[in-house]
């Protein structure tokens, strides 16, 4: 008895002594840089719930709940709840941590340098200074050295900074946060998947700016006012090449063959969600998604297909089983394929062409293609978000009653 009572004490003891060699980290607002090279850096903030041991991270109006902490004694790493990527540092002191940014989805030795410190609110450390004179709607021009492509800046003054997006047609930039001084304007945005810095002056009456993602991808791009201008009907940009009815059969999360169509779909209307989870714009769909198949799932599917990263196929499908699980997906997930447009083009042959995750696919009762959806336009577009999900609830109800 006595050896079992010694035991448990020398345990107890263990246990106390490992936990009190964990470094502490103040609770509270963070600033933390990335290191895209020497000269440029990507900012962002989040804020620290010590007793939680729990990390918010701050994009515009966006917040990214990282409830996975873990900290073993000056070691600290944090894992993203749904894409495959981590940040991985040391506490150097109560105000100070430093490390990598990993990001697996781009390959084991994809990582960028960052460094936090205590007690900074603001996203970019220089002053506000004029944002009414950026705020209002773009005609932006990306890469225009090479390949242009045309895209929408909608940029806000909030509480004294700048919030926005790029809209594309495969989708946006998500919530940019960022801040104007004299004829400079820059905003950021990292969510775990992406690393985006957007560099720019106004010359005159146009702007002039440098797109980074990441390290791996860096392009030129202007930009003019122009209220009026639009990017082409995202519901033109995909269509059916013949008229034969949608086919396909792909694995599910258990590795089951899911043929469609099938008796369970039968006198339904069906939504095809041709997806990635390490697409953050699908992730954004996604909540739409499962918002009316709560809603209206007595007369509606949906099936999603994930065209995933990894290297095989129980790594695909270990992505889309978490990402059911935290994104609270009720329909079908299945696994597609590789994460490339060529690779979903190939499984689904009666389309004309894939050029954006996400892609929706809305069929009737009688399995017809009726709109093909190229691409999402998120929360962060403000009214194009409202009216995607207006026009298409409504819609998606007038098949239900045909």
């Amino acid at each position: 008895m006595r050896r079992i009572l010694l035991l448990l004490v020398i345990l107890t003891l263990n246990s106390y002594l490992s936990t009190a060699k964990d470094k502490k980290i103040k609770e509270g607002h963070w600033h933390t840089e990335l290191y895209l090279s020497e000269k440029d850096t990507l900012p962002f903030s989040f804020y620290y719930y010590s007793a939680e041991r729990r990390l918010v991270i701050i994009n515009a109006s966006e917040r990214i709940q990282l409830k996975n902490v873990q900290i073993k004694g000056e070691n600290i790493s944090v894992k993203f709840p749904i894409f495959n990527s981590e940040l991985i540092g040391k506490v150097t002191s109560k105000k100070t941590i430093e490390g990598f940014w990993y990001n697996y989805a781009k390959g084991p030795d994809y990582k960028i340098p960052f460094k936090s410190k205590f007690g900074i609110y603001n996203r970019f450390l220089t002053e506000q200074t004029n944002a009414d004179d950026f705020a209002g709607k773009w005609e932006v021009t990306f890469n225009y050295n090479d390949k242009p492509e045309k895209s929408i800046g909608l940029f806000e003054e909030k509480f004294g900074t700048i919030h926005g997006t790029f809209l594309t047609e495969t989708g946006d930039y998500r919530f940019l946060g960022g801040v104007s001084y004299g004829t400079n304007l820059k905003m950021s945005c990292f969510d775990g998947s992406h690393a985006f810095l957007f560099k720019s002056e106004l010359k005159q009456d146009t702007l002039w700016g440098t797109f980074f993602s990441g390290t791996h991808y860096q392009t030129n791009w202007y930009a003019l006012r122009n209220a009026d201008f639009e990017l082409r009907d995202p519901e033109k940009l995909t269509y059916v090449v013949n008229d034969s009815l949608l086919k396909f059969s792909f694995k599910d999360l258990n590795k089951v063959d899911y043929h469609y169509p099938n008796k369970s779909v039968k006198n339904k209307v069906v939504l095809v969600q041709i997806l990635g989870t390490w697409c953050p714009n699908c992730m954004d769909e996604t909540n739409y998604l499962t918002s009316i198949y709560s809603k209206y799932k007595d007369n509606l599917e949906i099936i999603g297909v994930g065209f995933e990263t990894g290297k095989t196929e129980d790594d695909k499908l270990a992505a889309l089983k978490k990402y059911k699980s935290h994104m609270g997906v009720d329909y079908p997930l299945l696994l597609g394929g590789d994460a490339c447009k060529p690779c979903a083009v190939k499984k689904f042959p009666m389309l004309n062409n894939i050029m954006s995750f996400p892609t929706l696919l809305i069929i009737d009762k009688k399995g017809q293609i009726r709109k093909i959806h190229t691409g999402f336009s998120g929360p962060s577009t403000g009214k194009y978000y409202t009216d995607f999900v207006d026009h298409t609830t409504a819609f998606i109800e007038e098949l239900i009653e045909e």
